[in-house]
């Protein structure tokens, strides 16, 4: 490999720290020595050797003055890793201990992996192990990094085989108090795992030498580990912390750690600590099935979120009970109908939360424990005269058969994945981390969870990885999620995101039926149109969708409201509601064909509850995708996206990303009508008032990504004195928005110029306007009720034209309200524009005044007009579609005829 030349490439730290390592040390400084990059750093913290190691490092350190060394005393090798780290001045830092050994092109290759990928924060190699003349005996497969089966199973990086970019660590806090240095390297791991990206290269880096000396073999610095380890995950899992509170997971994760640590006692034959830890590790089991035990009162009593569950069991026992005839109902005694409603409530409730538990309720006997108090429940729900009437002996055998079937089930579908996962892995003889990696029961939990949290902060990479690794699963809400989320990346394609989307549909949505058989439509009766919304109620469909089906000719269509719960608000607006609930399918396919539906629409998007797996079998003649998902979905059935010029330029060729057919609306695909509805007034730019100028987004933290805030710290800092407001939900979280600060920091923005506000009421979003002079759409997914919103109360919003659908509709929305010229066509002009209007003060406080009218005006926010566009889109669609169908039949009764003549 051609080595870079020094005076124009990075500086690389090696660190090393010793003590009395006279014996082995010469072969780990050789190793440096024989780097093929040139431009390193050799930062040694001798722990005041006696044994000739201080002598040795001091004439290497004579003959290379890039060897650097420090002698001191220190309390231990945690201590030692500490300062050395502090003394590293290169841009990466490497780690070869006086037991390690780097291969000859480590460092070249560091440099170039970093280099490749600006944004990473570490990279993980494999390496090898040896013994202690230095004679390889294994290979060290570290396998991909893995937070959840670092903290919950047995993965763990390999320390020597790990590069580390300097800035990364700065921004986690290297020069800053508040470390576990006892349990250092745990903690850099988990604070990287956070905030930075951290990539695996399954290339051998260096060699681990194993030998009786090792210090952290002792007691000491065991106990000193563990204790820093078990502190860390407190705040981990802290309300404060990344995890949010979360008790369960937390006790989960402590016996994992402390698993690990009771192995390694036993591996090195330190008894009394491998006894020690057996104990503290019954300890938490025994709280951790203590906690089981009481969960389900708890969440009865409306813990978390047991009263929203309990709401929705009743509301689905309620749906039940009005299906049946009202004569039917009233001749079951009061007694009967009493104690079936608490038996149906109970047992849905007890299996929801045996089922959403978290992990580690469904481990031996924590789970008899539930499922007996499962059971109990719904015996003391049946009457006293009831239960004594039944047998003993069947009393006991339906207790036997209940506990053991739910037992059963509840530990079938992890051993099943858990068998996907074994079968899918390649053999290897190579001590490999990858068959120790978190089980499948945690994965359910924990790798959503966490792919969540990552999401919530803009880490869409990272959540797309946890999605990623819980596809044994084999969720489609869960996968779908990912297929929500994936728009929201910035180096995602059109490709890429067609390939997703693909792979979704091919594991869930694949047409298995023959193709049903609709009404023709003549022309003359009413068309009947089909909504749903796993969301129906929210505020982004109330205000996009209520005024236009309110809207619709009722003359030439008939409309259904579908949606999971009762609608309230949004009722009077359909012609008829289906409250579907957790409908399977296959039910609600047929549910749809019996109301003889035309078009089906379908607004969730990939959200949880949507129908599109339904609409694979064919719900109505025409099936279309809208709203809430920017992108292709590749569902089977599914004939039609609607977009419009701007999002999906029709001479662009975007068409072979999209396997429905586009169709675009004249101006804009959306429409955001607030009439009706009360709002806080106008009012002035606070700039006007001698507030500083304030940039703002409300826009959810998923969709905040770091080259947005790159973009807005460029903003801020074309515009002094200028400040950054930023309200969302994620918020909420102390460390979201530790987090959000800490980014701003990284391109020179303290966060004396932001503004960081959790959620609010529609009533505190609106009111928070006031204190905005311009707001900045998000890219690569733009807002919608944002930008709807800001613009209603007078805020003129700024938007950048992307590279795709989703990136683009936010242009769309501004020129439908006569502002084309607030929409940027690079990052430059982004940024060059919002400056530009933030100073403009004279025309802030026209567009203050004058928006509202604007958008009615232009066609954002007239339903009337925009429901005239889709009445026609829609009657086309359906003419078409039988046209086909005729098409067909013809072709098919010419061939029949053809046949029968012969």
């Amino acid at each position: 490999m051609q080595t870079l030349s020094t005076d124009a490439v990075p500086l690389v730290s090696v660190i090393c720290f010793c003590k009395n390592r006279v014996s082995i040390i010469r072969r780990c400084i050789e190793s440096v020595l024989k780097q093929t990059y040139e431009s390193w750093e050799l930062v040694v913290q001798d722990g005041a050797s006696t044994d000739g190691t201080l002598e040795l490092l001091r004439d290497y350190a004579h003959r290379d003055p890039r060897i650097k060394v420090v002698s001191e005393p220190d309390s231990g090798p945690a201590e030692a890793f500490w300062k050395v780290l502090q003394r590293c001045e290169g841009d990466y830092i490497a780690t070869c201990l006086s037991d390690e050994e780097l291969v000859p092109e480590a460092l070249d290759k560091c440099v170039r992996w970093f280099s490749a990928e600006p944004d990473l924060g570490a990279i993980t190699c494999d390496g090898y192990v040896a013994d202690a003349d230095g004679k390889i005996i294994n290979d060290f497969k570290a396998g991909e990094f893995d937070f959840v089966a670092y903290l919950f199973g047995r993965y763990c990086p390999f320390w020597p085989g790990s590069f580390f970019r300097r800035q990364a660590l700065l921004d986690i806090g290297l020069k800053q108090p508040g470390w576990h240095i006892g349990s250092l390297e745990f903690e850099v791991w988990c604070r990287l795992a956070t905030d930075h990206k951290v990539k695996y290269v399954p290339e051998p880096i260096s060699k681990y030498l194993v030998h009786p000396g090792q210090l952290s073999n002792t007691p000491g610095n065991f106990n000193e580990h563990v204790a820093g380890r078990l502190d860390l995950l407190e705040k981990l899992f802290s309300q404060n912390g990344f995890f949010g509170g979360d008790d369960v997971a937390l006790l989960k994760a402590k016996i994992s750690q402390l698993e690990q640590f009771h192995n390694h006692a036993r591996a090195y034959g330190i008894k009394d600590e491998q006894e020690k830890f057996a104990q503290r590790i019954a300890e938490l089991r025994r709280k951790l099935a203590r906690y089981g035990r009481h969960h389900l009162h708890e969440a009865a009593a409306g813990h978390r979120d047991g009263q929203a569950a309990m709401d929705r069991i009743q509301h689905i026992y309620v749906r039940i009970a009005l299906a049946i005839p009202r004569k039917v109902r009233a001749a079951i005694p009061l007694k009967v109908r009493r104690a079936a409603h608490q038996v149906f409530v109970s047992t849905l409730f007890a299996i929801r939360h045996l089922y959403d538990a978290p992990a580690g309720h469904k481990d031996g006997q924590a789970a008899m424990d539930r499922i007996r108090h499962i059971y109990a429940r719904i015996a003391l729900a049946i009457p006293k005269k009831f239960r004594m009437a039944i047998p003993l002996k069947v009393r006991r055998a339906t207790h036997q058969v209940f506990v053991s079937t739910l037992y059963t089930m509840s530990h079938f579908s992890s051993f099943l994945v858990w068998h996907l996962r074994r079968s899918s892995q390649p053999n290897s003889s190579s001590e490999s981390q990858a068959d120790s990696r978190v089980n499948a029961s945690h994965a359910t939990q924990i790798y959503p969870r966490i792919a969540q949290i990552y999401d919530s902060r803009g880490q869409i990479a990272e959540a797309l990885e946890m999605w990623r690794r819980a596809e044994p699963l084999n969720d489609p809400t869960v996968e779908g999620l990912a297929c929500q989320a994936i728009l929201k990346l910035p180096e995602a394609t059109d490709e890429s995101l067609l390939a997703m989307q693909r792979r979704w549909a091919k594991r869930h949505a694949l047409r298995t039926n023959a193709p049903p058989v609709f009404r023709l439509f003549n022309g003359k009766r009413k068309i009947r149109i089909g909504y749903y919304c796993s969301f129906m109620e929210s505020d982004t469909i109330r205000f996009m969708m209520k005024n236009v089906v309110v809207a619709h000719d009722r003359s030439r269509f008939e409309i259904y409201g579908y949606a999971p719960t009762q609608l309230v608000e949004m009722k009077p607006a359909f012609d008829a509601v289906r409250t579907v609930g957790l409908m399977r399918d296959q039910e609600f396919v047929d549910f749809v064909q019996k109301d003889r539906i035309d078009i089906f629409v379908e607004l969730s998007g990939f959200s949880p509850g949507n129908r599109f797996i339904a609409m694979a079998q064919r719900c109505a003649p025409v099936q279309i995708s809208y709203l809430n998902h920017h992108g292709t979905s590749c569902v089977p059935n599914v004939d039609y996206i609607l977009s419009d010029e701007i999002c999906t330029p029709s001479n662009a060729g975007i068409e072979r990303h999209f396997t429905e057919t586009i169709w675009r609306l004249p101006g804009s695909f959306f429409c955001f009508d607030y009439d009706g509805v009360p709002h806080p007034p106008v009012v002035d730019p606070p700039s006007l008032k001698g507030a500083p100028i304030t940039f703002g987004c409300f826009g959810s933290g998923g969709k905040i990504n770091t080259q947005m805030i790159e973009w807005w710290a460029q903003l801020l800092k074309r515009v002094p004195g200028s400040r950054f407001l930023i309200q969302n939900a994620q918020l909420t979280s102390i460390d979201n928005r530790r987090y959000m600060e800490e980014r701003f920091g990284w391109f020179g923005i303290g966060p004396e110029r932001l503004v960081l506000r959790g959620g609010t009421d529609r009533a505190g979003v609106l009111k928070g306007y006031e204190a905005v002079d311009v707001s900045l759409d998000t890219w690569p997914y733009c807002g919608g009720n944002t930008i709807g919103e800001s613009l209603w109360q007078g805020v003129p919003v700024v938007s950048y034209y992307g590279s795709r659908f989703s990136a683009r509709y936010g242009a769309s929305l501004l020129t439908a309200a006569g502002c084309a010229d607030l929409v940027g066509r690079t990052p430059g002009e982004y940024i060059e524009i919002a400056a530009r209007l933030a100073q403009d003060r004279d025309r802030l406080v026209i567009l203050r005044r004058s928006l509202r009218s604007m958008c009615k005006e232009h066609g954002l926010g007239d339903s009337k007009r925009f429901v005239r566009a889709l009445e026609t889109a829609y009657s086309e669609m359906l003419e078409r579609a039988f046209q086909r169908t005729k098409n067909r039949l013809a072709r098919f009764l010419a061939v029949a005829s053809d046949s029968a003549d012969v």
